[in-house]
């Protein structure tokens, strides 16, 4: 049985992939560290809005993808 080749096989893909990733991700920092964020809701202007948004949102998504999964699961 042979196995087709996908794209993230090639040593020579992945490690694009991850330069690509690491200067768009560097790219973003250097916009941060550039750009003055200015609040757009009062939720916003609040001291550790950011972490306290990224933490709930990190517990959320695996409930709302184990939520989906059951809506999707065929009856088999």
């Amino acid at each position: 049985m042979t196995t087709k080749n996908t794209l993230f096989d090639s040593p020579k893909t992945l490690k694009t992939l991850i330069v690509l990733g690491a200067i768009f991700l560097g790219g973003l920092l250097g916009a941060d560290f550039l750009i003055h964020p200015h609040a757009s809701f009062t939720v916003d202007g609040w001291p550790e809005f950011n972490p306290l948004f990224g933490f709930l949102s990190g517990l959320a998504l695996p409930v709302l993808a184990l939520g989906l999964s059951f809506l999707v699961k065929s009856g088999e």
